[in-house]
């Protein structure tokens, strides 16, 4: 017989008590997160992958700016879309920049995933992991479902092993002469807990 006891499986065989670690798989960030894979949104391969190999210490939020903004599964993969073909074929990235999306729907689009490094904050991307909120949020702000995802994939990460449990937050303006991810976007962020006041290096 088996009974369960704080993350342990305890197997009970002619009278000897044989405990197994387990690891738990079930609730947490990553349980609140539904995320859209990049064959669901039909992403193209990259051109070349360069992995991380190492958890991280840093966030970023960033927000698209321009006219991107969606509220529905079918507009935001014609989004993300969009914005990998303009990372491709006009910046001459590998592949779209960020390692993840959110859209308005509520939902996460798979960028780069965790364990690759992005393009989305210069001089950072090896040591950090890039979360860009569809819309643009200078005089707005992102509803709630897109904020509850962003602050719920970030951890996610943490849950999984591939970004540090002290990990700090930044905006992408704390690290480079923009105006991303947005004004009002900004202050949210900057009440969030791991928001980090620290300075660091600001790449023009």
């Amino acid at each position: 017989m088996a009974r369960k006891n704080s993350g342990l499986n305890v197997l009970t065989f002619a009278g000897l008590a044989l405990v197994l670690l387990v690891r738990p798989t079930n609730g947490g960030p990553c349980e609140e997160v539904e995320i859209v894979t990049r064959a669901e949104w039909n992403a193209r391969p990259p051109t070349s992958v360069e992995y991380i190999g190492h958890a991280v210490n840093m966030s970023f939020v960033h927000h698209t700016a321009g006219t991107w903004e969606c509220f529905d599964k079918e507009t935001c993969i014609l989004m993300v879309q969009d914005i990998q073909n303009l990372h491709m074929d006009t910046n001459g990235w590998a592949d779209i920049g960020y390692s993840f999306l959110i859209g308005e729907d509520g939902r996460v689009y798979e960028g780069r995933g965790w364990d690759v490094v992005g393009a989305h904050t210069y001089m950072y991307n090896s040591v950090s992991h890039g979360f860009c909120i569809i819309g643009n949020f200078m005089t707005r702000a992102p509803n709630d479902a897109a904020l509850n995802t962003t602050q719920n994939i970030i951890d996610c990460g943490v849950q999984l092993g591939y970004t540090l449990s002290d990990y700090e937050l930044f905006g992408h303006r704390d690290g480079r002469c923009t105006e991303c991810p947005g004004d009002v976007l900004y202050g949210i962020i900057r009440e969030w807990p791991h928001y980090s006041f620290r300075p660091i290096p600001i790449y023009c």
